[in-house]
């Protein structure tokens, strides 16, 4: 699946988790509604983690840039 998609899903889970808690926190109380908050610490840490490993694999791949494929500089040759 595709990173974004991945990234995206997961914070609007922790938003909708989010908005959910607060609203049953209002009708029950924190007891009965923790379980909600920590789904969405859960989503959070998800996206957090996925938003690290992209940036982590990007850093990688733009230090194994071989040698060959390197922009020669733009002076002309003497002939």
């Amino acid at each position: 699946m595709n990173s974004k998609l991945v990234r995206t899903i997961l914070i609007a889970l922790a938003l909708g988790f989010l908005v959910v808690w607060v609203l049953e926190f209002r009708r029950a109380g924190l007891f009965e509604s923790y379980w909600l908050l920590l789904l969405s610490i859960i989503s959070l840490l998800g996206f957090q983690f996925s938003r690290l490993k992209a940036a982590t694999t990007a850093k990688k791949e733009s230090k194994e840039v071989p040698v060959a494929t390197r922009q020669k500089s733009a002076k002309s040759h003497k002939k």
